[in-house]
């Protein structure tokens, strides 16, 4: 574009915002691309009896639920933002110099951080219209109720993104959306990752239009949202006495719940093995062996690999006493069983999503060091045993089963990645590019997030092609971590788009003892999966209990 930064205006109802608007802010104005010429002050709504009285009920779940949980809302906390400001020209809404600076800048784009309708001046003005938040299913432009309706709901899912008002236009278009996992106990922990990952959405989102320009972005935004279909705006109730009650009711089934599982139940991660069929029925639990690992520790995140007419799996192993994982490998035997696991990698921090690949005649591996704030690859010495470490790949960053793939002359990194520890690390997936897979210098792809959904984003497991096809495994986090396994089909992939569909989706929710499914491991002639374990103490009984916890944890209705 012929432009280094776009010129904006900041819409906001006073001189606090939200902590989380403050950091978005902030790092907008330290990205380099977006340069603020003019802050709109508007006159703040005042509110009624009835919701000064909703707010005090709101006020009060937030606490009561911080207290019961150890997570206050920091992400709602007003902040002020002059300091941010420098000499930026500031105005009030309507004003003489309000116009005037109208008519003087010539604005790309206007930044609304108010709870109002956005002002049709404003819209007029800006070159590329005016930008907001949006919150829920409702669509709503503050952020006071986020995360209780789906808590009441028991949606597993919390919806936010962005919404864009032009010229000529009745109502607003969607040109970002992403979820966020609600959390199955506490409101709060839900709020604090929808909001603090919402920091990322205007900034990403701009530095892409600059970077890609009009044309190749808004191709972009039709391909993200239209499979979303969303749904225009509604009109919802606000909060009061009947949902307080919904909230505290769904606060008991909860406690009640997980009582039940802490006291009757055990849960393990295990691996599963079955002949490779059908792409779509690659995760059909009840074509299974089941590989149980001692009661002591967990099995997960297998990979396979076959090197010399033999099938090899490596997996994470994590011993219960010790805390974190480790690597291992075993050998599959012609009848199905395995040798017994042999430590392959051990760190002082934790492993596993032991990425295998080959490169130029040497067997490489790249294993999940998160907690190490790396993305580290070591080589083979000796297979399948024996791995030194080679070098970082990135450095200084938040990085989770990174999987690579060949494409086209180039090699593509994704990886699912956070930038604040109050966000799930598994509802933002990362896509880079380089010219070897032993590069330090990837680059990041201009839609970053490429894959913004709790259900969909993390990696499960090797890329692998069918009949000429892509197919990206993926986790579903959607509710809890490692609730299920997708199977998406890659679209588009180049240096300016990355599209994808999804073509299956597997949640076991406790079919064949199963409760939860997140890697799988696409080979020839057997495939290797893994899965959560449920071991019932009380049998049958488990199952009926199951069947009323599911009566009594549909959302309570309420007359009025």
């Amino acid at each position: 574009m012929s432009v280094n930064a776009f010129r904006a205006a900041l819409v906001v109802e006073g001189e606090y915002m939200a902590a989380w608007q403050y950091q978005m802010l902030e790092r907008l104005l330290a990205s380099g691309g977006v340069r603020l010429v003019m802050v709109v002050f508007r006159q703040p709504v005042a509110l009624t009896l009835l919701q000064r009285i909703n707010a005090a009920l709101l006020n009060t779940l937030h606490y009561i639920d911080g207290k019961l949980f150890k997570c206050p809302v920091t992400a709602q906390q007003p902040t002020s933002f002059l300091n941010l400001l420098g000499d930026v020209s500031v105005c009030d809404a309507g004003g003489k110099r309000y116009h005037a600076l109208l008519e003087e800048q010539a604005l790309d784009v206007v930044i609304d951080l108010s709870a109002q309708a956005p002002l049709p001046e404003l819209i007029a003005a800006a070159k590329y219209g005016v930008w907001r938040h949006f919150f829920g299913q409702a669509f709503e432009r503050s952020d006071r109720y986020t995360g209780i309706r789906e808590y009441v709901n028991q949606q597993a899912e919390i919806l936010s993104g962005i919404e864009r008002w032009t010229a000529g236009n009745t109502a607003s278009a969607y040109i970002f959306a992403a979820t966020t996992s609600t959390d199955g106990a506490s409101i709060n922990r839900g709020v604090e990752r929808t909001l603090w990952k919402m920091v990322d959405f205007l900034p990403q989102r701009l530095q892409e239009l600059l970077n890609l320009g009009e044309k190749t972005f808004f191709e972009n935004v039709t391909a993200r949202m239209q499979p979303l279909a969303l749904a225009p705006p509604t009109k919802s109730a606000s909060l009061g006495v009947v949902t307080t009650l919904q909230v505290l009711w769904r606060y008991l089934c909860n406690f009640l719940n997980k009582l039940f599982i802490s006291l009757f139940r055990a849960e393990q991660w295990i691996l599963l093995s079955k002949a490779t069929g059908q792409v779509t029925e690659a995760g059909a639990l009840e074509q299974f062996r089941k590989w149980l690992p001692p009661r002591d520790r967990f099995w997960a995140d297998p990979f396979v690999v076959e090197h010399a007419g033999e099938q090899y799996v490596f997996f994470e192993e994590l011993i219960y006493a010790r805390g974190i994982g480790h690597l291992a490998c075993v050998r599959l035997n012609a009848d199905g069983s395995h040798t017994e696991p042999v430590t392959i990698l051990e760190k002082p921090y934790h492993l596993s999503y032991p990425f295998v690949f080959q490169h130029q005649g040497n067997y490489y591996m790249i294993p999940e060091t998160a907690g190490n704030h790396t993305v580290e690859v070591y080589r083979c010495e000796a297979f399948p045993h024996r791995w030194v470490f080679e070098k970082n790949l990135m450095t200084g960053v938040e990085a989770y089963d990174a999987t690579l793939m060949e494409y086209e002359g180039r090699w593509w990194l994704f990886a699912s990645m956070r930038h604040d520890q109050r966000c799930s690390p598994s509802e933002a997936l990362y896509l880079f590019h380089a010219d070897d897979p032993l590069s330090t210098q990837w680059q990041a792809h201009p839609q970053n997030p490429v894959v913004a959904s709790a259900a969909r984003a993390r990696p499960a497991g090797r890329i692998f092609n069918s009949a000429g096809e892509w197919y990206r495994p993926s986790q579903n986090c959607a509710g809890t971590y490692g609730r299920g396994l997708n199977i998406n089909r890659i679209q588009q992939l180049d240096v300016n788009t990355y599209r994808e569909q999804l073509v299956s989706a597997y949640l076991p929710d406790g079919q064949h003892d199963m409760n939860g499914m997140h890697t799988l491991g696409v080979s020839s002639p057997v495939s290797v999966a893994d899965a959560v374990h449920v071991h019932r103490r009380l049998g049958i009984v488990d199952r009926w209990v199951v069947k009323l916890n599911r009566f009594f944890s549909q959302p309570l209705v309420i007359s009025s």
